[in-house]
Parts: C-alpha cells; sequence; structure tokens
C-alpha cells in the first residue's frame, strides 16, 4: 500500500474507509452497496478485482451480527479511521468475528430503511463535514497505509472528435529548458521578432512583436509556424526579464540592428546594460533609445565611448565596411578597446579584422551564433567564441543576456567560424531535403499535411524540421533566416572543404538548389523557400 496522493486535478474527491485503510475514489462514483447491489451486479463482463470487492462487501455485510438491531439513524462515520489502521495490526488470533466487529465500529453501512429515509448526496456531505473535522487532508494521508484501485484515466488523455483531426506540430521541450532555434543564422535585414515556444497550430497562431518603446510583447493574429499564441505572451516575457544577469559595469557597444540584433540589444537593455547603439539606418535607432540605449553617430564613435564593441551584421562585405571603411571601428580603436565580432563570415575576413584590431592595440574575440530571430528575442542564442581569454570573461554577463550557452574554443581566431560554418552546412542540407521530400509527396498524390505530421511525431521529429515544414504547407516564409544568406554560408563552408581536400557532395548538391531559388526571386525570404525551387 502506498502513501502517494495520486489524486486527479481537477476532480471532487471522497473518502471512504476499507478493511485496510481509507480509499480516494472520485465522489460521483460512490454509491450505497445494497441500493445499487443488484444493478452492478447483473454485468455478464464483471472485472475480476470489482468482482472480488463485491464479494468482500457481501460477506462482511453477512457477518455483521444484530445488524437490524443497530440505532435506526446512525450515519456513516469516518471518526475511527485512524484508529481502525491500528485495529487491523491486531494479532490474527482474535479471529474473523473480531475483525468483522471492527469494521463495524470503523464504519457501519445503513440498511435500507435509513437509505430510503436519507439521499446519498446528504450522506455524502456529512461524510465530508466528518473528514474536515477530523482534518483528513492529503498530507494527514501520508502516514496511513493506503490501498487503491488503478488510477482513473483523465478526461484530458482523450480527444475531442473534432481535436483528433486537427493537426500540430509543436517541440516538446521540459520546461526548465529553454527553447531551440529551429535556424541557425544571424542577418541585418529588419523583420519582426517572433516566438515558437507554443504549440504551433496550423489555424490558430499569432505573430510576436518586440515594441522597444515599452518592452512587452505585441500579438498580432497570423497564420504562420513561428507564431505564438496570445495566452503565452507572458510567459514568453517571463523568459525575457527573468534571467539572474548581473550586468558588467564596463560601457557596452552594440553595431547593427538588423534580424539577430535587435533581439540582442533589447537583451542587454532589459539585463541592466549600458549599450550604446550604431545602425546604417539611424531609423532603427530611435525605439532601442527610448528603451534607455545611447546612439553613437558613427561606429568609429561607439568604439571610442565604450569599453567592448559588438559587430552583428550580414556578410563580410559589411563587416569590412563597418571595420574598414570610412568612420569605421578602426579609427575608434586604440589601447585597451575590445571588439568582438559576431556576424557570420569567412575565415579570411576574421583573420583580417582581428589583424588589424590588435595591430591598433585592441583586443579581439570572434564571436558568432546559432539561432535565428526567435531565440535571439528570448536569449536563447547557442554563441561560440574564439580569441583573447579575458574578452571572453569581461563579455560573460553579456553572453548569459543574449544567450541559453557560450562556448570557449580557443585562443586561435577562426576556430568559431568553421563550427558556425559547419552547423549551417548541415542546417542546409536538411533544410534542401526536407523541401525534396514535401514536393515528392505533393507528386505523387500524398496529403503533404500527412506526411508533415507523421515527420512530426518519428525520429525525425526536431523545430527546424516542425517548424519549416509548417511554413511551407501554409506557404508562409517569412526571413527568420534569410535564403540568401544560407546559400552564402554554403558556398563558405563549401570553399573551406576546398581548402582542406574535403569533398561535401550533399552541400554542393544542396547549394544549387539554393542558388535555383534566389534565381526564382526567393532570396531574401526564409530558408524554406527553397521549397519553391524544389517543386519547379
Amino acid at each position: 500500500m502506498s502513501g502517494k496522493d495520486e489524486r486527479l486535478p481537477g476532480v471532487a474527491w471522497e473518502g471512504t474507509v476499507t478493511v485496510g485503510g481509507i480509499a480516494w475514489i472520485p465522489e460521483d462514483s460512490v454509491y450505497p452497496y445494497l441500493q445499487f447491489r443488484d444493478k452492478y451486479t447483473e454485468a455478464t463482463r464483471i472485472p475480476r478485482g470489482f468482482k472480488e470487492a463485491l464479494e468482500a462487501i457481501e460477506d462482511a455485510w453477512q457477518a455483521l451480527p444484530e445488524r437490524k438491531s443497530l440505532e435506526p439513524k446512525r450515519k456513516p462515520k469516518l471518526q475511527g479511521t485512524l484508529s481502525g489502521s491500528a485495529k487491523t495490526s491486531r494479532s490474527k488470533s482474535e479471529g474473523a468475528v473480531s475483525n468483522h466487529k471492527d469494521i463495524d465500529d470503523i464504519y457501519r453501512l445503513p440498511d435500507d430503511s435509513e437509505l430510503a429515509e436519507e439521499p446519498f448526496e446528504s450522506v455524502q456531505k456529512k461524510q465530508r463535514e466528518i473528514m474536515k473535522k477530523n482534518k483528513l487532508t492529503p498530507s494527514s494521508r501520508k502516514s496511513l497505509p493506503v490501498k487503491r484501485a488503478a488510477p482513473l484515466a483523465s478526461s484530458s488523455d482523450h480527444t475531442s472528435p473534432g481535436a483528433a483531426h486537427k493537426k500540430f506540430f509543436v517541440s516538446k521541450v521540459p520546461s526548465a529548458a529553454p527553447t531551440t532555434s529551429p535556424d541557425g543564422e544571424d542577418s541585418s535585414a529588419s523583420a519582426p521578432f517572433m516566438d515558437t515556444s507554443a504549440p504551433l497550430y496550423k489555424d490558430e497562431a499569432s505573430e510576436a512583436r518586440l515594441s522597444p518603446d515599452d518592452s512587452r510583447i505585441q500579438a498580432e493574429e497570423e497564420d504562420d509556424p513561428y507564431l505564438m499564441h496570445e495566452d503565452k505572451e507572458e510567459s514568453m516575457m517571463n523568459k525575457l526579464t527573468n534571467k539572474a544577469v548581473i550586468p558588467t559595469p564596463l560601457r557596452i557597444g552594440f553595431l547593427g540592428l538588423g534580424i539577430m540584433g535587435q533581439g540582442m540589444v533589447m537583451n542587454l537593455l532589459r539585463s541592466g546594460h549600458e549599450v550604446t547603439i550604431w545602425n546604417r539606418t539611424a531609423a532603427k535607432t530611435r525605439e532601442f533609445s527610448k528603451a534607455g540605449a545611447f546612439r553613437g553617430n558613427s561606429p568609429a564613435d561607439v568604439v571610442q565611448s565604450c569599453d567592448i564593441t559588438f559587430t552583428c551584421v550580414s556578410d563580410s562585405v559589411a563587416v569590412r565596411d563597418v571595420v574598414f571603411g570610412n568612420q569605421g571601428v578602426l579609427q575608434g580603436i586604440t589601447k585597451g578597446k575590445c571588439y568582438v565580432e559576431m556576424s557570420t563570415v569567412d575565415e579570411e575576413t576574421v583573420q583580417d579584422v582581428a589583424d588589424a584590431v590588435m595591430a591598433r592595440g585592441g583586443t579581439f574575440l570572434e564571436a558568432p551564433v546559432c539561432g535565428s530571430r526567435v531565440p535571439a528575442l528570448e536569449g536563447q542564442l547557442i554563441i561560440l567564441t574564439s580569441g583573447d581569454r579575458k574578452l571572453y570573461d569581461d563579455c560573460y554577463s553579456c553572453f548569459e543576456a543574449m544567450g541559453r550557452k557560450s562556448f570557449y574554443l580557443g585562443n586561435e581566431v577562426g576556430t568559431a567560424t568553421r563550427m558556425k560554418l559547419i552547423h549551417n552546412m548541415l542546417l542546409g542540407t536538411m533544410m534542401a531535403s526536407l523541401a525534396e521530400g514535401m514536393a515528392l509527396a505533393e507528386k505523387v498524390g500524398l496529403d503533404q499535411e500527412d506526411f508533415a505530421e507523421v515527420l512530426s511525431l518519428g525520429s525525425l521529429s526536431c523545430p527546424t524540421i516542425n517548424h519549416k515544414a509548417q511554413a511551407i504547407l501554409n506557404q508562409r516564409h517569412d526571413p527568420h533566416f534569410p535564403l540568401q544568406h544560407q546559400q552564402k554560408d554554403l558556398r563558405l563552408v563549401l570553399s573551406m572543404g576546398d581548402s582542406v581536400e574535403q569533398p561535401l557532395f550533399l552541400a554542393a548538391a544542396a547549394n544549387e538548389l539554393y542558388k535555383k531559388a534566389r534565381r526564382l526571386g526567393y532570396g531574401e525570404g526564409d530558408i524554406s523557400a527553397v521549397y519553391r525551387a524544389a517543386c519547379s
């Protein structure tokens, strides 16, 4: 017997006395034995356990001595419950008759005349009052030997007929664990923020947008696999604001307010960091200024006024322009200034920037991120770093605010870039394979929605497969990770493979599919738009 409380939530429970202790069953499942005995023994197929229980009750009832002479108005009692446990442990030498007397002392069953005089609901009410009086709560039952039947099935375990045909895809992640990124790239293009922490219903969703001026999520009802339910807004804000981050006293600069940069800057501000920002399009900085950020007039101005400056832009061309251009980063670098490059670019560009910064007395760290705009907004990015170790330590609070976890991969510049490019190679080839699979399913007459649901329930289920399949079904390709950036990463990783004579056949084939999608005009759309190239 176990004292564990296994009652289902949301159900009224009744305590009744058994030979071995207390049994807790749903209140609406309790019936007077004599009144309903015939009704529940007429069935031809009675469960064995239930049949044995009926026989035990019948034996106990027949063995009660002089039951007709008992007090006519005596009602079921539970006062003897606690002592009843002790009575059952008496020596077996007292015999069956003594045991039956114990049962009578604890809980005398009413006769037919009593049942006729008082409704069963009244008996239940009095039982509850007695239980309350004797403080028979779940906590008090833990010390009692309890024999309970098999747990009843919750009504929530059974879906309604309508719900059975409602198809949705959701990544099942432990509540304490952060959400996983469905994508893996950064971008300087401006786009609204969205959340994937909620179940992704095909016909019921809303787009979550971040308003920097009031730091809250604004929901718009749109049919998109990345959108979140309105009732999840509060939980999402808790993710954004409840991180136990102690901000560094160092002044932080941030260059680039694109898809990734906007979410990263907002998390720095929420965690209490002093942030100075710059963006090529100055209009994007206004809302962040309202949220507490300072504005710099140029990259050089930001670097001069800050201790550590982060940059997150779209590609190698943008990085070189920000660093080496007029009023660029290099013009602000002096001895002791720190620079962190978070853009995903080629190794050559990273090395050139590192050499230039260190030549002027600055300190360099590369820190590309794995994630798209959703984890950037939620502060759940994976941050890959290599370079100066002390600078990595100084950036700890910033990485805590922006990311789920940060990795220091060594002091060799380029290590983090290689890790990021290989990561995105896998993402690109997997997305291309999904696109071809969805296209083939349609051509052979399969329901794409059924195919997507099969994927979501099997061993292939993961955020990328589930979210991108849903995007294809809904024909929505909003740029969480722009297709042109995925193609750029495949080009870079193919070049890296050539440099070490490592053939990459699948990556090369996937790259051709992305190039075709770009020619069709889907370069600025999400990587899920590669499906358009697969089915054309």
